[in-house]
This record gives C-alpha cells, sequence and structure tokens, in this order.
C-alpha cells in the first residue's frame, strides 16, 4: 500500500512547557460540570510538541515509559511530501530536502570567454542559458523499519532501538528518540504533563549523515570480526554487549588506546591469538558492528566478559558482575 504522508499543525495553540501549569489553573476554574474540562486538560497534559506547537497528526502512545510514534506519521509531520510504503509490517521512507540553489557563476564565466573566443550569437545565446542556471543542493533520506525488530535503517546507518519496534494502530511504530535522531531533532520529556516535546536544532541538517560519514573502516572490520568470532552464534543482544565491551576498553584509560592494540593485547581475546578473529563475519556480526559503532548500548559499563558460570575467571573472581546475556556473564 503506497501512500503519500500528509500532516498539519494544530497552529491555533502555542504551547509550550513553561505555561502548561497556567493552562492547568485556566481549567481548574471552570465549574464542575462543564463536560469538556477532564477531556481538555487531558489533551493539553499529554502531547508531542514540534518547536512549540502541538502535533495533532502524529499517532504515539507512552509504554512502559517510551514513547512510541507512528513512523509514517512522524514523518508526515516533519515532510509532506515524503513518499512512505508501508505494508506488512515493514515501513519504508524516501525524501528529498532542497537544502539551497547555487548560481552555477563558474559556467556562466567559462561561457563568456568562449562567446570572447567565437564571437558568435549562439556562443552568446549559451552564455545566457548557463548564467540563468543553478546547482540545487539537496540532502536524502532513505529509510526502512519493521515492527518487531531491534533497528532501523536510516542512511545506511543502523540505529538501535533497545524496547524493539511495535505496530501502533496497525502501523510501524519507533521510539521517538530514536525517530528524532533520524531528524536531527532534540528531544526533552515533561513527565508532570507527559509532553514530549522536540525542537529543530539551530542550522542543523535536515536528516542524520549518511553511513559513508560515520563507519570507518577499519574499526567495522576489526569489530565485526571479533563480535563474530566471540559470539557469532548469541543473539544480537549478546552481540552487542561484547562490541560494547571492545569499544569501552578503547575508550579505558588502562587498556590500550586503538582497537587493534585492544583486541591483541596479550591473554585477553582468546580470537586473536588464535586466528579465529580472521574468519569472515556472518551478517548478524557486521550488523551488530554497526549498531556499537552508531552509540547502541547493552552493557555500556562492561571491560570482561566470559563463559556463563565460569567461576574461576579472573573477572568472576575480581570485578563486578553486570549482566548474564546469553551464553556469557559481563563484568565492569
Amino acid at each position: 500500500m503506497k501512500t503519500r504522508a500528509t500532516s498539519f499543525l494544530l497552529a491555533a495553540l502555542a504551547v509550550v512547557s513553561f505555561v502548561l501549569p497556567a493552562l492547568a489553573d485556566d481549567f481548574d476554574e471552570l465549574p464542575e460540570e462543564t463536560p469538556a474540562k477532564s477531556e481538555e486538560i487531558e489533551e493539553v497534559r499529554s502531547a508531542v510538541l514540534l518547536d512549540g506547537e502541538p502535533a495533532e497528526s502524529v499517532e504515539f502512545e507512552i509504554l512502559d515509559g517510551v514513547c512510541y510514534v507512528t513512523v509514517s506519521s512522524f514523518v508526515s509531520m516533519m515532510d509532506a511530501e515524503a513518499m512512505v510504503e508501508e505494508e506488512n509490517g515493514i515501513v519504508s521512507v524516501n525524501t528529498t530536502t532542497v537544502i539551497e540553489v547555487v548560481p552555477m557563476e563558474s559556467l556562466a564565466e567559462e561561457s563568456e570567454a568562449a562567446v570572447e573566443a567565437e564571437e558568435g550569437a549562439e556562443a552568446g545565446e549559451a552564455a545566457e542559458a548557463i548564467e540563468n542556471t543553478a546547482n540545487v543542493v539537496t540532502d536524502d533520506l532513505s529509510l526502512t523499519a519493521a515492527a518487531g525488530g531491534d533497528y532501523m535503517v536510516a542512511n545506511g546507518r543502523y540505529l538501535y532501538a533497545q524496547d524493539g519496534l511495535i505496530q501502533l494502530n496497525g502501523r510501524v511504530a519507533a521510539p521517538v528518540r530514536l525517530l528524532a535522531r533520524v531528524y536531527n531533532l532534540n528531544v526533552a520529556y515533561n513527565t508532570e504533563n507527559d509532553l514530549v516535546i522536540l525542537s529543530r536544532q539551530e542550522g542543523g541538517e535536515p536528516y542524520l549523515a549518511d553511513a559513508s560519514a560515520v563507519y570507518d573502516g577499519d574499526t567495522l572490520y576489526w569489530l565485526s570480526r571479533i563480535i563474530n568470532a566471540e559470539s557469532g552464534n548469541q543473539p544480537l543482544e549478546g552481540k552487542i554487549a561484547v562490541g560494547n565491551v571492545v569499544m569501552n576498553r578503547v575508550r579505558d584509560p588502562r587498556f590500550p588506546d586503538t582497537l587493534y592494540d585492544v583486541l591483541f593485547q596479550k591473554n585477553q581475546f582468546t580470537p586473536a591469538a588464535s586466528g579465529s578473529i580472521y574468519r569472515e563475519p556472518n551478517e548478524e556480526s557486521v550488523v551488530a558492528a554497526m549498531l556499537v559503532m552508531d552509540g547502541a548500548q547493552v552493557t555500556p559499563n562492561a571491560l570482561f566478559f566470559n563463559a556463563a558460570g565460569a567461576t574461576r575467571s579472573y573477572a568472576a573472581r575480581n570485578r563486578t558482575y553486570v549482566a548474564t546475556i546469553g551464553d556469557h556473564a559481563f563484568y565492569e
């Protein structure tokens, strides 16, 4: 089912978080028997705002403290011209934003030189045509997400949804923070009034940068291979956790400061010593590596892991236990 996303904002009411208590007080002044009183209060106390205005077209629901928004309605709010396809629990988005129109002055100057050289009427017409031509600078977004999945893919980047992607009103929904990241929006949450407050970043790009700007080839090569060697048969969460341990060590001053040196530090990672680290990683290990490189965290403070139940290991005897994920136990 192919649809063109459409949206509108409720411009009649300018709402910002610091005036909400005053609005609530106004409602309290209504007579108790006024039927609309409770409904209006509920409308004000549960909403998504974009740049201070209620985004009435956005479908959302707060579940266990996570605000889920349908992808199609969020995209509709941001860009009415975006192309959205949604079928069988999978949604895809393709859209283009014009950033600026730049006159092609350099080409015009070249054409003038050609005019002087040829001194012909046709060359003069060509120069005028080029002078009136502009270079249109655009930014593109390609996004896919599937209900029941653990991540969405936007411009080739793998963005982790720790709480998962769900269906809401029959449509694919994602945590609002994830969608806000795709559109480079700031996110705040007013817990008192259940308000999700979104705002555009001043001077920011319309969409997040594509994968080529983020995924360093050398890092992806080694990280995907150690994840595969250590946890290739583990669930995605376990793969991410192993990746977290590796990258946490790179950032920790007690360990080497490069990924390669961390992996090949003596007596640390068995696959580096045995050579199994060089095996071609499976697809999910590569995905896990990209998720980690894009900020996915399952064990944000873990520095060690071993087989679950290995009570005699160094980590089990000396480090603080964090969690067991699949066949591995993790420690700080």
